[in-house]
């Protein structure tokens, strides 16, 4: 072949323009090799109906026929294309309608899983500040995101090395020669250890880990429904992740779907002469929505902010003249820790990184956000510069609101071109810009006629529902929401009021623990449960008289059996048989082949859950008060040590005793006389199946027999 060009130049020309490939019809990508093409045509004329098959078993006749058989096929084609009453270009397969019908279910199919079960990968207006687990919303440690992050520059070096060492000359290694193994840290690798009774701590696949521990129960003949009543791993799986991350969920489904019952406004409504407007930002959310292209220092940075301001009391259409900016507080013990550090936070991050100068050029804006330390000192910069500056240049009548961004964060103020003054009356020791927004909202509603709130969390979707159906806020409540791009503008204003009537009273009261109960900032969602399925099951569940309307009554004492009852539901018609989550857990061990993700949290874990849950709940439902008297959360759920507030897991062991060491600790003593060396006859239990110990072992499970004669002496 390497001389084809000199012996043979006419085939050599041939080949060059194709001829090593055939194309059988006039449609587009259809080329196939040579061998294929006798196969297509010759062969199979000679194999199907018609040629060799049946034909004759004497050798000279077979022989005779092959001489002919391209004739013969070429007669069988010829024939076949005369029968034809219409013919026509044969297409690609991949090009029939059938096929690309097909393809656009599997895409749209695809699309709607990721839009509805995921992080949307697609959405730039918000880009997680740190590699995320798209499916589970998952963050990655900093080991993981730096393994993970380098396996481009991993794979080409690797690329070179095999080039290098096995096809350049004078190489040093055989072609064939094993590429050796690279270590990669992934999320796998991200799993919360297990500790047994001897102290070790063990690493295991949750999945793997419940498995065991069911297999090792039937051999410890103990109750199976007992044992299920223990999560079986080393933290709740449909609660949080193998790393102790808190499970997360799409919370905007349920904006979605509290959106739907009405109307989508891109504008709000034109107001009346005599009606008056006010405007609350959730200063945070404005603060991280800047490009860092547009400022360069400090300074720049405030006085884009304090430009937005101005612009929206200057704007006609909105008629606004009030302004309140409202800022989150971070304290070192938050019931948000987890998180903030699930954003990107550490728990080392409380102290500022950097000192804040009006003139210093602003550090790497997105890392520099990720530390509460930075974001408390560069509020209140923001805060002190809009104070300082706003009022020479607000209009007359027209006033901007400082909340939660001074150096006292119960501080409110008011600035206007005759000054500043303190708002006593809501000072407030509220950690969250959320239910502060709603504090002033409340406020505002005795002199304002609309009010409009700034702000993309459906935290304050949920919150403002609940105190527009208790009848608390203005006539006219809308939530701005949404982004403006270069391209494309997504915003929008939810008319919470008009929300409010659509939907039943008892709905709206049962909201907040609903949300709650089913995934927030500071609570997990429940693995498989979304909150287009929490939306729609609770609507159910009122409609029908259930006992879940107990919710809505967050001090009463029947609110737990209420919260049990709710999620009880959300599993479906098997849920109805059950009176427990034990029991449930029980039925769908036993008769489906869920995993242990898919299973709800045992009674233990829930009640931790439901107490967070609890908690959270009662603090947006204090939102009025400005300075509410709410118990330390230690004992609702979280504990706390040296480094912080943590979430209680579960205060029972991870498994009973009769099958929680086995699942990796498997005796191999000889004779099982020595506790020491037995670690099943230090726990008090029969040596099995699965044990290593010899067949001498004196701690083997009796026969049936031999137990019934133990009973009788």
């Amino acid at each position: 072949m390497k001389s084809l060009e000199t012996t043979q130049p006419g085939m050599f020309q041939h080949l060059m323009k194709g001829g090593f490939v055939v194309r059988r019809t006039e449609a587009h990508f259809n080329c196939v090799p040579t061998d294929q093409a006798l196969e297509q045509t010759i062969n199979r004329e000679a194999k199907s109906a018609g040629g060799v098959i049946g034909f004759t078993l004497r050798k000279g006749a077979l022989l005779r026929w092959l001489l002919t058989r391209h004739i013969t096929g070429e007669y069988a084609e010829m024939y076949k294309a005369m029968c034809l009453t219409k013919h026509q270009a044969r297409e690609h397969e991949e090009l029939g309608q059938a096929r690309m019908t097909r393809d656009l279910n599997d895409v749209r199919t695809a699309e709607e899983y990721i839009l509805n079960h995921c992080q949307d990968p697609f959405n730039l207006d918000e880009v997680p500040e740190k590699l995320v687990n798209i499916v589970t919303g998952q963050m990655a440690s900093a080991a993981v995101e730096a393994s993970l992050s380098s396996l481009p520059s991993k794979g080409n070096a690797a690329y070179e090395d095999f080039i290098n060492g096995r096809l350049v000359e004078g190489e040093v290694k055989s072609f064939w020669d094993a590429v050796p193994r690279k270590i990669t840290l992934t999320f796998a690798d991200m799993k919360k250890h297990l500790t047994d009774n001897n102290g070790k701590r063990i690493v295991m696949d949750t999945e793997v880990l419940f498995r065991r521990l069911l297999a090792v129960s039937k051999h410890r003949d103990v109750d199976f429904k007992m044992v299920l009543s223990y999560e079986l791993a080393a933290v709740p799986p449909s609660l949080f992740h193998d790393d102790g991350a808190l499970r997360k969920t799409n919370k905007a489904d349920l904006a979605t779907k509290l959106e739907s019952v009405c109307e989508e406004l891109i504008a709000p409504p034109p107001v009346t002469t005599d009606a008056k407007t006010a405007y609350i930002i959730d200063g945070m959310g404005l603060v991280q929505a800047l490009n860092e292209d547009h400022f360069k220092t400090f300074n720049d940075l405030a006085e884009i902010v304090l430009k937005r301001l101005i612009r929206i009391l200057r704007n006609p259409l909105m008629d606004t003249d009030n302004v309140s900016l409202v800022f989150d507080r971070y304290n070192t013990s938050s019931i948000k820790s987890a998180e903030r550090q699930r954003r990107g936070a550490t728990a080392t991050e409380t102290l500022p990184t950097h000192q804040i100068i009006g003139t210093r050029t602003v550090p790497n804006f997105r890392q520099f956000l990720k530390g509460s330390g930075n974001k408390s000192d560069l509020l209140r910069f923001v805060s002190e510069y809009v104070m300082t500056n706003a009022g020479d240049r607000l209009p007359n009548g027209k006033s901007v609101v400082v909340a939660g961004g001074c150096h006292d964060g119960q501080e409110v103020k008011r600035v206007s071109s005759g000054g500043v003054e303190n708002l006593h009356e809501l000072y407030s020791t509220q950690e969250e810009a959320d239910t502060r927004m709603v504090l002033h909202a409340i406020s505002l509603s005795s002199t304002f006629q609309r009010i409009i709130v700034r702000t993309d969390d459906t935290d304050v979707l949920v919150i403002l529902l609940y105190y527009m159906n208790r009848g608390m806020l203005g006539p006219e409540v809308f939530m701005h929401a949404g982004h403006s791009g270069r391209y494309i503008t997504r915003e929008r204003y939810i008319p919470i009021h008009t929300i409010a009537l659509a939907l039943e009273d008892k709905f709206c009261q049962c909201l907040p623990s609903a949300h709650a109960l089913t995934g927030c900032d500071s609570t997990s969602s429940i693995f498989g449960i979304g909150k287009k399925t929490v939306y729609t099951s609770i609507r159910k569940q009122i409609e029908s008289g259930d006992t879940i309307v107990g919710v809505g009554d967050i001090r009463s004492p029947e609110w737990m059996e209420a919260a049990k009852s709710l999620v009880l539901g959300l599993y479906g018609s098997k849920a109805k048989k059950c009176k427990t989550l034990n029991d449930l857990r029980y039925l769908l061990a036993t008769t489906t082949d869920k995993s242990a993700t898919q299973l709800p949290p045992t009674e233990d874990a829930f009640n931790q859950h439901a107490l967070r849950a609890r908690y959270q709940a009662m603090i947006w439902c204090c939102s009025h008060i400005p300075k509410p008297e709410l118990d330390d959360p230690v004992g609702c759920g979280w504990f706390r040590d040296s480094s912080g507030l943590h979430q209680t897991l579960f205060t029972q062991e991870s498994a009973p005793a009769e099958v929680r060491d086995i699942t990796h600790l498997y005796c191999r003593d000889g004779e099982c006389t020595d506790s020491s060396n037995c670690t099943c006859l230090l726990a008090g239990l029969w040596c099995i199946d699965i044990c290593e110990c010899s067949s001498s072992c004196q701690n083997a499970m009796p026969s049936p027999a031999g137990l019934e004669d133990q009973d009788a002496t």
